[in-house]
């Protein structure tokens, strides 16, 4: 079955309407579908759901539901608590997937896509993040402010990381001029449109949304019970963006600039961490054989445990299977329905994945605005202060077991930028909230001793949960997370399945992540020649007309724009021996595919020459 979720920029934009035209189009070939409305406010005569279907023309194989009505035409839980009623955003999903079977369903939400559902103030960008549709479309007036009201909802629906899309709806009286606009701004701001509608005829509709009939896709109808077609159909429509990713065996060979990788101090084939991993083998075998739990924590996971705590300044700390499994984990674990997480636009995947699941209210703030960070935190201050009127006050218990979370990277993993820590951790003497830091990409070229931004800024005091990698640095496998209280140290022991039960690292792992410690603490006086170096690039790329920002970390992205741009680029240097990274969409934003560059402590003059000549080449071609 297959799912879409229609919500908008406000109340009144033509949902409705949209769900109408859906629903025809889906309804052409015959297929089971169902219109439902989550929930219904002011009781009109006719319901949103009953009069899409009707406007779809449905017959026997279109059904019309409303999960939930409320008499006063207000946001969803004033209107239910206007009733002495409460919407539970657990009990709708458990409405939604009680429904009877179909192949496809359209969902429709209550207002704007921000407007509150329940007492906790979780949206709709909320429900589709637990609901998980095959895509969020947000119906928009085609008219004046459209620009403004498309941006604003596509980056609250964007947040859920779901495929997310424009409708403008342009069943209004629509100025030619204005249309035109507001296609051309929406486009260049990277905003996916999907479709449009005129008096109700769908005039496109983008394939991540809906199954395309075209004879030369050849896709199969959503009416298949049949994996494989389904797995087809979704590689297709990758394919078709140009976004469809293979994976290819690298060989290492003689002569290869690698500007790939994240091993940044060119580690992984150091003797010295080869003969400790060796060493390992033989002392503890070549696997820890167990989880952590049973028999698999062994005197050297707990001598590096207590390496690493010294070296970032922490009393406590685990090890983890990966980097993604740490962030996944920890950050679905500590935070809870309830409670409220500030997050940097540009965390990574595994870190919205975890804060997901955990069912907190998540909210984005611009990349590195600390400005931006601190106007939501000192809103969410003056929401959760009592009010001195005592009608209002009644609302306080329900926010006063609030914890509240802010999640960044130190250095970001596809910018290569990172924020003014020193004066986030201002921020937090003054709001008090928990901070989690990501670190994974600053350790060794960043910090004392190599330790990273966090002890570089010192502000180690003020982080209550640090996360660090061993697969890029520190050239071994697995991941790390430090902690300032036993407590929290002990509950995710206790709770987290990952750790749980996964193998616990290998002892070759970590004694090869013990080694690469010592020597980054041997080669960190090297870093501001490693600083030069990338700082110098960055004004190369610009100076020959490339799109580099500005900085100091290994990480350097050349912006295309184009996903294909970013292939082609790629595949011209890879002919002539030099390895980058090309990143598109889903892991970038949409319009910001770029090369990511991952410069090494040897990269040199030679190598920037090379590479330089070889990206004019590209260019030059016709």
């Amino acid at each position: 079955m297959r799912t879409v979720l229609v919500t908008g920029s406000d109340t009144g934009v033509g949902k409705t309407h949209v769900v109408a035209a859906l629903a025809r189009q889906l309804a052409a070939d015959g297929s089971r579908g169902q219109i439902v409305k989550a929930v219904e406010t002011g009781a009109p005569a006719e319901g949103d759901a009953a009069g899409a279907r009707r406007l779809a023309g449905g017959g026997g194989t279109l059904e019309a539901f409303t999960l939930l009505t409320f008499a006063a035409a207000l946001a969803p839980s004033t209107s239910a608590r206007a009733e002495g009623r409460e919407i539970s955003l657990a009990a709708l999903l458990a409405q939604l997937r009680a429904l009877p079977l179909c192949d496809w369903r359209v969902v429709e939400g209550a207002g704007g896509i921000a407007t509150p559902i329940d007492a906790e103030a979780r949206d709709w960008a909320d429900l589709a993040a637990a609901l998980v549709p095959d895509a969020i479309v947000i119906v928009v007036p085609d008219r004046l402010g459209a620009i403004n009201q498309a941006r604003l909802a596509f980056a609250r629906a964007a947040a859920t990381g779901l495929p997310t899309g424009v409708w403008l709806n342009s069943h209004f009286a629509t100025d030619p001029t204005v249309s035109a606009s507001n296609r051309a701004e929406l486009a260049a701001a990277g905003v996916p449109l999907w479709s449009s509608v005129a008096d109700l005829k769908v005039e496109r509709v983008y394939p991540n949304v809906l199954v395309e009939r075209a004879s030369e896709s050849a896709l199969e109808s959503t009416r298949s019970t049949s994996l494989l077609p389904r797995l087809q159909h979704a590689l297709a429509e990758r394919g078709r963006e140009g976004l469809r990713r293979e994976l290819r065996v690298t060989t290492p060979a003689a002569g290869v600039l690698n500007l790939a990788d994240n091993d940044y101090l060119g580690l992984a084939h150091d003797p010295a961490l080869a003969a400790a991993a060796a060493r390992a083998a033989t002392a503890h075998g070549t696997s820890a054989a167990a989880s952590p739990l049973v028999t698999g924590w062994q005197p050297p996971h707990a001598a590096l445990t207590a390496e690493l705590g010294a070296w970032h300044g922490f009393p406590l700390g685990l090890l983890w299977s990966s980097g993604y499994a740490a962030n996944s984990a920890v950050l679905g674990l500590l935070p809870r329905r309830g409670d409220l997480v500030f997050a940097d636009r540009l965390i990574h995947h595994s870190m919205i994945a975890g804060l997901l699941r955990s069912g907190a209210r998540l909210q984005r703030y611009e990349h590195l605005d600390l400005g931006h960070l601190e106007e939501l935190l000192q809103k969410h201050s003056a929401s959760a202060r009592p009010s001195a009127d005592s009608e209002v006050e009644r609302d306080v218990p329900a926010r006063s077991g609030r914890e509240v979370f802010v999640v960044t990277e130190s250095v970001f993993s596809m910018d290569g930028d990172y924020p003014d820590l020193a004066r986030l951790a201002g921020l937090k003497r003054r709001h008090n909230f928990c901070l989690i830091v990501d670190e994974a990409h600053a350790l060794g070229w960043h910090g004392p001793e190599g330790a990273g931004l966090v002890r570089a800024a010192g502000i180690a005091d003020a982080v209550d949960v640090l996360i660090g990698t061993f697969g890029k640095t520190l050239a071994s496998g697995g991941a790390y997370t430090l902690f300032r209280e036993a407590v929290v140290r002990d509950y995710v022991v206790n709770f987290a399945g990952e750790f749980i039960y996964s193998t616990a690292l290998s002892p070759l792992n970590v004694a090869a992540a013990s080694a690469a410690l010592a020597r980054i603490r041997t080669l960190a006086p090297e870093q501001p020649r490693w600083h030069a170096v990338s700082r110098d690039l960055r004004a190369r790329l610009r100076a020959a007309g490339w799109d580099a920002p500005d900085g100091d970390s290994p990480i350097v992205p050349v912006r295309l724009g184009a996903a294909d741009a970013a292939m082609s680029l790629a595949a011209a240097l890879r002919e002539k021996n030099i390895l980058v990274g090309a990143v598109r969409p889903p892991t970038v934003p949409a319009g910001t595919s770029r090369l990511r560059l991952s410069l090494k402590r040897t990269f040199c003059e030679a190598d920037a020459v090379r590479l330089l000549a070889a990206m004019d080449d590209w260019r030059a071609a016709p």
